[in-house]
C-alpha cells in the first residue's frame, strides 16, 4: 500500500486531498471546490473527502469521505462521493463509499451513517441502495430536501 493511502481497494486507493488536487475537484462539474478542500485538506481525518484514485496508475478520479452534517434534528455522519463524468456507471462510487463506509464503522467506531442524496440523483441512489442504506425520511439541507438514506451497525454488520 502506497504511504500516502488511508484506504485501499482492489481497484482504488484513496489518499488525503491536497492542494495540487484542486483543478481537478475544480473539473468534477457542480462541486463547491472551495468548500470541498476548506473541508478535506489539511484536516484530520475520517472527516472530510479523499482523494479516490484508480490503481495502478493512481490517477484521481474522483472524492469521497465522511462529513459531519448539521441537521434539523441533530448532526449525522454522511458518507459523500462525486466522480469525474468519465468514471460513471463502472462501480467505482460503489466500492469507493463501501471503503470509506468499513472504515467509518470499524475503525472510527460509528454506530450510523447516511447519505443526503437529491430525489432526481438517480445513480446516487442506486449507489446508496447497493450499499444497503435505506431512506429514513426527507430533510432540509442546504435550501433543498434530500432523501436521508441510512445504515446502522446492526444492518451493516449482516451485510458483511
Amino acid at each position: 500500500m502506497n504511504s500516502e493511502c488511508i484506504i485501499q481497494t482492489p481497484r482504488l486507493a484513496m489518499r488525503r486531498l491536497r492542494e495540487a488536487d484542486r483543478d481537478s475537484v475544480a473539473a468534477m462539474d457542480w462541486l463547491d471546490t472551495g468548500r470541498v478542500m476548506d473541508r478535506s485538506v489539511g484536516g484530520g481525518w475520517p472527516y472530510g473527502f479523499l482523494a479516490v484514485t484508480e490503481r495502478p496508475d493512481l490517477r484521481l478520479v474522483g472524492i469521497c469521505g465522511l462529513l459531519e452534517q448539521r441537521l434539523d434534528h441533530g448532526t449525522e455522519i454522511e458518507v459523500g462521493y462525486h466522480l469525474v463524468r468519465s468514471c460513471h456507471g463502472r462501480g467505482i462510487a460503489t466500492e469507493a463509499a463501501r471503503a470509506v463506509m468499513a472504515y467509518a464503522f470499524d475503525r472510527a467506531g460509528h454506530s450510523r451513517v447516511v447519505s443526503l442524496i437529491r430525489p432526481d440523483n438517480i445513480a446516487s441512489l442506486r449507489v446508496a441502495g447497493k450499499n444497503g442504506l435505506r431512506y429514513e425520511r426527507d430533510v432540509m439541507f442546504r435550501g433543498l430536501i434530500h432523501g436521508m438514506h441510512v445504515i446502522d451497525l446492526e444492518r451493516w454488520e449482516t451485510m458483511s
